[in-house]
């Protein structure tokens, strides 16, 4: 009798859990029906085909609002917007500012998550012969670095080419490893489709880079930010990549490439893939020196990979004095930066100054950390992927939109004020940061200009020279407490210049970066001004405006000599609203902003 009631409560319960996983499986199954998918999505992607068309077939609703990017008219906002102009043009300090690096050559304004690998791999940045015959003379080509937040490939290559070492993946030539993205369904190499942007070697972001195949939840799939966070005090997660909810990682997925970073030299040697190439007599660079890369991402011409030894490196986050739960300062950078000195000095020495500076990136994540927005628990998806109602679906927008093309998405779910209103906010805003921005770049280029006069000055004298030569050590050692201040005082304005919010993040801790950059450069003039009457040395403090600036606008950017078919002269872009003037109306904003022009300010925010 016993037994007959056991065997009865196991029958029930196989029927039981039977029944829970049918059910379950119906619901999903209809789940996707809704969708138009007929099929479980989940046993079909897997991170082997990362490809966002794949992925998208489970997804459409989805894959056509990503697409939407590529059909959209570019359109500039005041302080974004997805037209590609030269912000060079827009901003002419910027090439100042940057002298002798290779932003200085060529920066435009982002197009966005789709054409993130495209652009990087179309910009001048990634072009050593012309970077060489721009007078950049020290570019070497860009690491596959670069690649971790370009391509969507990242994963791929990093698990199947690099096999899971992190050190040769980042230090592998950018060129090299692009030239490994798998050929997908028997395209040929050199075929448009493979070379285009839907999955081939321009394939920018895709749903994979933060969504898990099995199961569609958030994870973090870039090492870098994985160990950054794990350094800032998260655990470790073999899944997600590490311990957080899911509101935490609709930031966290983002925080996988809007941060700064840089390229940490590991101190030893790696054995990475390299080019056959580099063992041909006849290829050389502009400059006649050996080729060591074919500067195309397909295997042509006999080139094949070869072994090769290099100098590691690796991407990483100045993220260890930046404590979990709390909000970044920017001194934050100063304590970072100065602990690795020995091993990572500089980004590059300025032109013209010979400071040692830092160049920053695009640190929304740092930014936005200590705003209002992150204090109440708004997570980056809230205003930039916001949900929005397709027939009777509930979605979250795929296009990745500045909250202002959709204010009524992205603000009005929390905010009770009228769309003009909260536009208005934003402008004004963004407005305010932009004149502390303005006034904080103009003094650092004065600041320049009087260093670049006083070494000039200064080599004049026996004391500084050796052989009757200006010595630069010598000078650079005089002027070292100048030079300090020109560094922490361009860091900090370039923080706020690469954080494409426009200072919105946080326009507390942006106003604060900034004024302690101007503070920083006129206590730096102060101090020349003393080096001056010590050595007997006419000075007159520089104080540049907007007039002045605009004198060093370079145009749209041209090739500098005859190089690889190109004829000096030639325009560098083959796309024709790439690196093109900004609109006319920016430029009279970015005139009205400093000095501020209150009376056409105030106008600007009326309704829309």
């Amino acid at each position: 009798m016993r037994n007959k009631i056991l065997w009865i409560v196991i029958v029930v319960g196989v029927l039981l859990g039977g029944g829970i996983f049918w059910l379950n499986s119906d619901i999903t199954q209809k789940k996707y029906e809704v969708s138009g998918v007929k099929t479980n999505p989940m046993t079909q992607l897997s991170d082997d085909d990362p490809r966002f068309d794949t992925w998208g077939k489970f997804f459409p609703d989805y894959l056509d609002m990503y697409l939407s990017i590529e059909k959209q008219e570019p359109k500039p906002t005041d302080f974004g917007g997805n037209l590609a102009y030269s912000k060079l043009i827009r901003y002419p300090q910027l090439t100042i500012l940057w002298a002798g690096y290779a932003f200085s050559a060529d920066f435009n304004e982002e197009r966005g998550h789709f054409y993130a690998q495209s652009d990087q791999m179309s910009t001048a940045r990634n072009n050593k012969d012309f970077l060489n015959s721009f007078g950049l003379k020290a570019f070497n080509g860009q690491p596959t670095a670069c690649m971790n937040c370009h391509s969507g490939w990242m994963p791929w290559l990093y698990k199947n080419v690099a096999k899971n070492d992190w050190i040769a993946f980042n230090t592998t030539p950018y060129w090299t490893m692009i030239k490994n993205v798998p050929v997908m369904d028997g395209k040929a190499p050199d075929s448009e489709a493979h070379r285009g942007l839907h999955g081939g070697t321009r394939m920018g972001l895709t749903c994979a880079d933060c969504h898990n195949p099995d199961d569609m939840s958030l994870r973090l799939t870039r090492p870098a930010a994985i160990n950054a966070l794990i350094a800032r005090g998260y655990q470790s997660d073999p899944i997600a990549g590490v311990k957080a909810s899911r509101q935490e990682m609709r930031t966290l997925v983002c925080s996988q490439c809007h941060v700064e970073y840089y390229f940490r030299p590991t101190g030893e040697k790696v054995t990475i893939m390299g080019e056959s190439i580099s063992k041909d007599p006849q290829a050389k660079w502009w400059n006649g020196s050996q080729k060591n890369y074919d500067d195309i991402d397909i295997w042509r011409n006999g080139n094949e990979p070869i072994e090769v030894s290099a100098s590691g490196l690796e991407l990483a986050f100045p993220w260890s004095e930046w404590k979990k739960d709390k909000p970044f300062r920017i001194e934050m950078f100063d304590e970072y930066y100065e602990k690795v000195r020995d091993i990572f000095p500089y980004d590059w020495i300025h032109k013209d100054t010979k400071a040692p500076l830092l160049k920053m990136q695009h640190p929304e994540s740092e930014m936005y950390s200590g705003g209002i927005h992150a204090a109440n628990g708004v997570s980056c998806a809230d205003c930039h992927m916001p949900y929005v109602r397709k027939g009777s679906k509930k979605m979250s927008q795929h296009n990745l939109i500045s909250p202002l093309d959709d204010i009524n998405s992205s603000c009005k779910s929390c905010h009770t004020q009228t769309e003009d209103y909260l536009r208005n906010q934003v402008h004004s805003i963004q407005n305010s940061v932009a004149f502390d921005l303005r006034s904080a770049e103009y003094a650092i280029v004065s600041l320049i200009t009087d260093i670049k006069y006083m070494r000039e000055q200064l080599g004049k004298l026996p004391a500084y020279q050796t052989d009757g030569k200006p010595d630069d050590a010598k000078i650079s050692k005089a002027l070292q407490q100048v030079l300090e201040l020109h560094r922490k005082s361009q860091m900090r304005a370039d923080f706020v210049n690469a954080e494409n919010s426009g200072g919105f993040h946080n326009p507390k801790e942006a106003g604060r970066a900034l004024l302690q950059a101007t503070d920083m450069a006129r206590y730096a003039q102060a101090l020349l001004a003393q080096i001056a009457a010590a050595n007997q040395i006419d000075f007159k403090v520089s104080n540049l405006t907007f007039e002045d600036i605009q004198k060093f606008n370079p145009g749209e950017l041209k090739w500098k000599a005859d190089v690889n078919g190109h004829k000096k002269g030639d325009r560098y872009y083959h796309e024709e609203d790439v690196n093109i003037a900004p609109p006319k109306d920016l430029i009279q904003l970015d005139k009205d902003i400093n000095p501020y022009n209150y009376k056409v300010l105030d106008k600007n925010v009326t309704t829309h």
